[in-house]
């Protein structure tokens, strides 16, 4: 049966549709006025980004943190490249596409030779003056371009450490050294402030290598202050300074508005055309369902159950196996794994989904795309090592099949709950993650990095919970998310 109001539908998805060309067609014109390529030097994956006409320019290198990429740093990199710089963006080794596998435990110095392989590469390119190199990095990039520079035959004018950890400095090395954090990342600030004091405190002169500084960017934390205007604009001051270059005012408006643009479009578009073709009749037969079975009862307190035993059973399995970097990834497979025991818990506990039917193999692929289109392909173009490398390939359905029972679980919670109330359960359950999970990464090895980026689990959430809502089939939303999440998983964390 067709959903009532079909014509505002359509309204709706062709105004959804207006916006999301407009986005593309600004995202086609990020690109203008910036030459592309890709390098590779000592197996390091390089881009590097030119000025149009550039000519003895100086020149950036700009290394990602840890779960980052070339790509993350990219709106970082294109400020930089506006302002008269070339800038070389490094793949470091675990990360995106370099093939090399990360090996910090045994090899401490490998993060600042890919480091120093991108800088020896970014000297040889015609188009830039070797005599004016300087260095950017974050979090863990930060500390490998504070080891490069102090440790490497190439004059280093300038670096830049943002969200930086310990590392070892002086009043005189690393040359010009601007810190920089977020102020709503607690950790990295107090080390950026201590760093600041042993490099001998503010003040100093370009001139001589000894200028020192702090920045605190207001209202960002660990990644927004990748985005960060003012983040952007303190760092190329102060290495147009040193440079002796007057930069360009900004004029290009953030990427990640025509990216949000994009996503948001996609989503109404797929809201208002997506309920056209769902059977309303089959949509309150299975609620009815379900609430007579009771597998959508007490969805939190379930969910709630489910997430602390599956905390406590991972530290156990954690005292008996080494979880850290099994499977040859970091990160994702403990998280995975979590999933996994959460999800046959909730599923034991009575929420358990529907019988299969042969439409959730349609729509689940369907809505995996519909994720793919709003959330990847644009972001691909943009900020996100969003396209798996042939070496990365064997981990995505590994992962997709340890998070489907927690994704189909979730989805069954949520079979009947429209509106607000579907959304009120949802973010309900993604608070309950992000609490249970905290937990696990605070108490198993391998995991804490989790807690950085457990912000961004209620997003990476809601926009599974937007895409299925329309459809309510536990199985196919299950597949979408669970896909959706193990190709996070997949292109996200480092290979040992």
């Amino acid at each position: 049966m067709l959903t009532s109001r079909p014509a505002l539908r359509i309204i709706t998805a062709l105004l959804a549709l207006a916006v999301i060309i407009t986005a593309w067609i600004m995202v086609i014109d990020t690109g203008q006025g910036v030459e592309q390529r890709q390098l590779q030097r000592d197996g390091v994956p390089v881009t590097l980004l030119l000025p149009n006409d550039a000519s003895h320019a100086p020149g950036v290198v700009v290394a990602h943190g840890f779960a980052g990429s070339a790509q993350l740093m990219r709106s970082w990199g294109l400020a930089l490249a506006d302002a008269g710089f070339v800038v070389a963006l490094p793949d470091l080794s675990g990360h995106g596409r370099n093939r090399a596998p990360l090996d910090w435990w045994n090899d401490p110095e490998q993060f600042q030779r890919d480091v120093q392989s991108a800088l020896a590469l970014l000297g040889e390119q015609p188009e830039v003056d070797a005599r004016r190199l300087s260095l950017l990095g974050h979090s863990l990039g930060a500390g490998a371009v504070i080891d490069a520079a102090m440790d490497t035959v190439q004059p280093i004018q300038a670096v830049v450490a943002v969200s930086p950890g310990q590392s070892e400095v002086t009043p005189s090395s690393p040359p010009n050294l601007l810190l920089m954090a977020g102020a709503w990342e607690g950790p990295f600030l107090e080390a950026a402030q201590n760093l600041l004091e042993k490099a001998g405190g503010p003040g100093g002169d370009p001139t001589t290598g000894t200028a020192r500084a702090l920045e605190v960017v207001p209202g960002v934390e660990h990644i927004g202050v990748l985005f960060s205007p003012q983040a952007h604009a303190a760092s190329i001051q102060w290495l147009a300074q040193v440079s002796e270059i007057s930069p360009q005012p900004a004029t290009r408006v953030s990427p990640m508005l025509w990216w949000l643009l994009n996503l948001v479009g996609i989503i109404v578009l797929w809201r208002a055309l997506a309920p056209l073709w769902v059977d309303d009749d089959r949509l309150r037969l299975d609620t009815a369902q379900a609430q007579a079975h009771g597998r959508t009862r007490r969805p939190l307190v379930r969910a709630a159950i489910s997430g602390a035993l599956a905390t406590l059973l991972l530290i156990g399995i954690g005292e008996i196996i080494y979880l850290d970097g099994i499977g040859g990834i970091l990160v994702s497979p403990q998280f995975a794994l979590w999933l996994a025991l959460a999800g046959g818990i909730w599923l034991a506990l009575g929420t358990r989904p529907p019988r299969p039917e042969w439409p959730d193999l349609a729509w689940g692929p369907i809505m995996l795309g519909v994720l793919v289109l709003g959330f990847g392909v644009m972001g691909a173009a943009l900020w996100l090592a969003w396209w798996p490398p042939l070496h990365r390939l064997p981990y995505l359905p590994i992962l997709t099949l340890l998070i489907l029972p927690w994704a189909i679980a979730f989805a069954t919670a949520l079979q009947g709950r429209a509106g607000w109330r579907g959304l009120g359960v949802g973010l309900g359950v993604a608070l309950i993650t992000m609490v249970t999970v905290g937990v696990a990464a605070a108490l198993v090895d391998g995991m804490m990095f989790l807690l950085i980026i457990l912000p961004l689990l209620p997003v990476m959430l809601a926009l599974p919970l937007l895409v299925s809502r329309p459809v309510q089939r536990p199985w196919a939303d299950g597949f979408a998310l669970a896909a959706f999440l193990g190709w996070t998983l997949t292109v996200m964390f480092p290979l040992i």
